[in-house]
């Protein structure tokens, strides 16, 4: 099971509604889906206004801190956790600077990214 399809289930699990996407026209989205109650992947109650996109981000970004933290003890778990942090890691710079730079995404999202985000800062 790829990183994804575990925080997709695990989001499922927990009571995020997981809607089909909607095509419309830019100028007709007015917010994104807010679910309401969630947790983040340490079981810590979050922002119940914070949009899948900013959930999907939290998630990877406690992800990625996981696996980079755990020890290669032999080839095999090495590989693992390379391939984990490969799927988990991947993109989140970029993830975080469109969440911001997004004007929809309101000030408690804001700050949960921002908490997430503390840990790669430079």
């Amino acid at each position: 099971m790829t990183m994804t399809a575990a925080i997709l289930a695990a989001l499922a699990l927990q009571g995020v509604a997981l809607d089909p996407p909607v095509e419309a026209e830019a100028a007709e989205v007015e917010q994104p889906t807010r679910s309401g109650p969630w947790n983040d992947m340490y079981g810590e109650p979050q922002h119940p206004g914070a949009t899948y996109r900013v959930r999907l981000f939290v998630h990877a970004a406690q992800a990625c801190l996981h696996f980079a933290g755990e020890e290669p003890y032999d080839a095999e778990r090495a590989e693992f956790l390379n391939a984990m942090m490969d799927e988990s890691c991947a993109g989140l710079k970029e993830r975080y600077s469109a969440i911001l730079a997004d004007p929809m995404t309101d000030a408690p999202s804001r700050a949960l990214v921002e908490k997430a985000w503390e840990p790669f800062r430079e």
